[in-house]
């Protein structure tokens, strides 16, 4: 989830030619010679490796088209709205971040109760999505032994803690959490995939190096790899504009890591993405315009690096006073940014026989 905080990103500066309004996205990539709609460069998404994947158009995966339901703070909101879950199943989103905290993160942090697992279980039901769970607290045992349980075939895509980097956890401490938790989970539900390490930016490297180091001598691997980016910080709306394909050369870099470490590839998610994580965001992020245009290069982007999984932060849970979210949670409205998203789905998504 985003609070205000600073990212250390360092960009690469690029020259985008593209149309805010149009479905087809055409620009210069990293290593690229101008592309409009060609295959992926990367090969992670060639086949469908996570439960309920399939491979669409070009061999995008549908995976890229997720989205968040995080903390609620707003009455109104994703898991309450008939009308958002049902704008988002009929956009054909494809994959819903729900996060499973064992206390609420607002109010009298009260400890999560079944009826709330179940709400937002029911959530990804109701929005025809697939479910990736996190886990946010790696410390609590119990809990998460619970939800796996009692999410049963409902939930098989897991993440092992959220952001542990940014929560000053030690990769030492996740680690060992990480290597004593996973076989008791896999254990309950043999079916579900776990994975990590979460990091709030892939440039902390040394927190991804050390987890792919661990797991490598524990045995305990993970089904795939897992970070967020928020390229933009108080950037100008053109300069945040130029960062919207960040996230091809930063899953590249990061796959380069997973290969280099473990001698095979696995899937690469990048499963909190969005323009700048400020709490709020500056507010060029209403422009339609910008908004559309960002997003469709960005979601391109991940595409061409053969990105598995891919979350946008977030769908309606009032996240950066509402600027973040897809959908006005005072008027159940749809903003351009699920627009964009619904255009390129129906760009690439092949419907099911």
């Amino acid at each position: 989830m985003r609070f205000t905080r600073s990212l250390r990103l360092a960009c690469c500066i690029l020259v985008l030619f593209l149309s805010a309004c149009s479905a087809t996205v055409s620009q210069k990539l990293p290593g690229d010679a101008t592309a409009t709609k060609s295959p992926p460069t990367a090969t992670a998404t060639q086949k469908p490796l996570l439960p309920g994947q399939r491979i669409w158009k070009d061999g995008a995966s549908s995976f890229l088209f997720g989205t968040n339901d995080t903390q609620e703070w707003s009455e109104n909101n994703i898991q309450t709205s008939p009308s958002i879950q049902k704008a988002l199943k009929e956009a054909h989103f494809t994959l819903l971040r729900t996060f499973f905290f064992d206390k609420s993160e607002a109010d009298d942090h009260h400890p999560i109760t079944d009826d709330e697992i179940e709400q937002r279980l029911k959530t990804v039901e109701n929005t025809g999505m697939s479910c990736l769970g996190v886990l946010f607290n790696v410390f609590n045992v119990e809990f998460m032994k619970h939800v796996v349980q009692l999410a049963g075939s409902r939930c098989l895509l897991y993440e092992f803690g959220n952001e542990p980097d940014f929560m000053k956890i030690p990769i030492k401490d996740y680690l060992k959490q990480w290597n004593t938790v996973i076989p008791m989970l896999r254990q309950i539900n043999p079916q579900a995939k776990f994975i990590g390490p979460v990091t709030y930016t892939h440039e902390d490297t040394e927190y991804i190096q050390g987890f792919l180091d661990g797991v490598k001598e524990s045995g305990v691997m993970p089904d795939a790899i897992s970070f967020h980016l928020y390229p933009c910080w108080e950037d100008s709306r053109e300069g945040c504009l130029a960062k919207a394909t960040d996230y091809y050369n930063a899953a590249l870099s990061v796959r380069k890591i997973v290969r280099d470490t473990l001698g095979k590839e696995l899937p690469i998610g990048v499963t909190e993405w969005n323009y700048d994580p400020a709490n709020p965001p500056p507010p060029y992020g209403d422009e339609p315009e910008f908004i559309k245009a960002y997003t469709k290069t960005a979601l391109y982007s991940l595409f061409k690096a053969g990105v598995a999984f891919a979350n946008q932060f977030d769908a309606a849970s009032y996240s950066g006073y509402g600027r973040l979210d897809m959908f006005d949670v005072d008027t159940n409205q749809p903003k351009p940014q699920y627009d964009a998203m619904k255009e390129m789905i129906a760009e690439y998504r092949i419907p099911e026989s």
